[in-house]
């Protein structure tokens, strides 16, 4: 007998999964704050560096998110 209980008709969305693009963005970022930090950067100023790119990019994503529920109502001219 199977242990899935399922309710008929619910569907339940696929995890999200990084692109390609998102992938080679996050490794950029790494390899950077690497070779910051490597080359005699401090490692405060490393780690200040990548909290600003992470709520840049957080921005980002939740602005293109939201924005594409909402329509852009351009006014005629």
């Amino acid at each position: 007998m199977s242990r899935r209980r399922h309710a008929a008709g619910v569907h339940t969305p696929a995890p999200h999964r990084l692109t390609g693009t998102e992938t080679a963005v996050i490794i950029v970022i790494v390899l950077t704050s690497a070779a910051l930090a490597w080359g005699g950067m401090d490692p405060s100023t490393v780690l200040q560096m990548l909290a600003g790119v992470i709520l840049i990019s957080v921005g980002s994503v939740v602005t293109l998110r939201c924005g594409r529920r909402v329509p852009l109502v351009l006014p005629r001219i």
